[in-house]
């Protein structure tokens, strides 16, 4: 609703202002052509363009406010009641119409009907003024009635057409909230399917219990740090909590091994993302959920797998994944070795900064370790 006010508003400006230029220009055309003074020029110009220039302000200020409508209408108005008020032809009161092709934008018949209200009491008043100074009568009126019946049957179509759009915007923002309330159902329910399947690989190993959430939340929070925007964290998310979901096809002697792993466990152990990338290939739900499976093993320097990406080659979610593995690694308890104190673990993270990590992604987590924004999940 945010984003259709503004640009609601950014087009009523964008109209005002050509409405705006184009009478300036008409107005100096006659000035030029010695129909109009330099003082009523001069006057025009303060009566059409300060409004402009205030409301263009506000806009700039708060280009998705409610209450701009009502500014751009007041200013409109002020111009509009001076080109009534000192014309020297009664075809002036036409300059309401070009305000009629913006005002349908916000769909408020309560709108329309307040601005023809107003509009048809400026004309009444100005043609009762011509009929005093005698300038019309009842036998020369026929202008004035065309005038009057113009305004009235062109805000009463209007009134008409915006109560038909907002109704049909209504129908669609309650639509738009009914699949933005299912879309979130199925979010719900895809995290916590993602978050099962996790857990089933986690409990595979002892020690690696709770490890694919932990280093969800840890590379969420980088994302975050990153500018990442909130879809695109949830996303990041949802990819790191399966980075592992490859280790179900790898054997549980090879995976439970108390120890570390010789050659040939190890190169049995790197098909796990090879295989879970296998697994996600076809699930196209969530964007790059088979990338995080894939990749999250590759180094900046080159030297890691399966492919051997180097650099920026590597896609940056697989880079997020591959620091928060590591750093979840290095705080937690391993048979073969006990969690590292947090300021070892800061140390490793700067050793390995532009080899093993994208420094500056490393650069990033460093200093949300260093300011206390990082919780360490494997306590709880």
């Amino acid at each position: 609703m945010k984003d259709m006010e503004q640009r609601i508003n950014r087009n009523m400006m964008i109209g005002w202002i050509v409405i705006v230029v184009i009478l300036v220009c008409a107005y100096l055309g006659e000035y030029l052509k010695g129909v109009r003074s330099l003082s009523y020029l001069i006057l025009f110009y303060v009566v059409t363009v300060v409004p402009l220039v205030v409301c263009l302000v506000l806009f700039l200020r708060n280009k998705s406010s409610r209450s701009l409508r009502f500014c751009i209408l007041a200013g409109y108005s002020i111009m509009y009641a001076f080109v009534l008020l000192t014309g020297n032809t009664t075809m002036v009161f036409t300059y309401i119409f070009p305000l009629l092709s913006l005002i349908v934008l916000y769909h408020q018949p309560k709108l329309v009907l307040m601005v023809g209200v107003v509009s048809l009491v400026a004309n009444l008043a100005y043609d009762v003024k011509l009929f005093f100074n005698g300038m019309i009568t009842v036998e020369t009126s026929k202008d004035i009635e065309i005038q009057l019946a113009l305004i009235f049957l062109c805000f009463g179509f209007l009134y008409v057409a915006s109560r038909l759009y907002d109704d049909i915007h209504r129908q669609n923002a309650q639509y738009m909230q009914e699949i933005e309330e299912k879309n979130k159902e199925i979010q719900r329910f895809t995290l916590e399917s993602i978050t099962t399947i996790a857990n089933i690989i986690d409990a595979k190993d002892e020690y690696t219990k709770g490890h694919s959430q932990r280093v969800a939340e840890y590379a969420s929070a980088i994302a975050t740090a990153m500018g990442y925007s909130e879809d695109l964290v949830d996303n990041v998310r949802y990819i790191a909590l399966m980075h592992d979901i490859g280790k179900v096809g790898i054997p549980d002697n090879v995976l439970k091994k108390p120890g570390r792993l010789d050659l040939d466990e190890f190169s049995l152990m790197k098909q796990h993302v090879d295989i879970g990338a296998g697994i996600l290939h076809d699930n196209h739900m969530i964007e790059g959920l088979e990338i995080g499976a894939k990749y999250h093993h590759e180094k900046y320097d080159g030297q890691g797998y399966s492919e051997g990406l180097k650099g920026n080659d590597i896609p940056e979610i697989a880079r997020i994944i591959c620091l928060a593995d590591a750093y979840d690694a290095m705080t937690t308890n391993r048979v073969y070795r006990k969690r590292l104190p947090n300021e070892e673990v800061i140390l490793e993270l700067q050793k390995n900064s532009g080899s093993q990590f994208d420094p500056k992604i490393a650069k990033i987590f460093i200093e949300l370790l260093q300011q206390g924004k990082i919780k360490d999940l494997s306590q709880k």
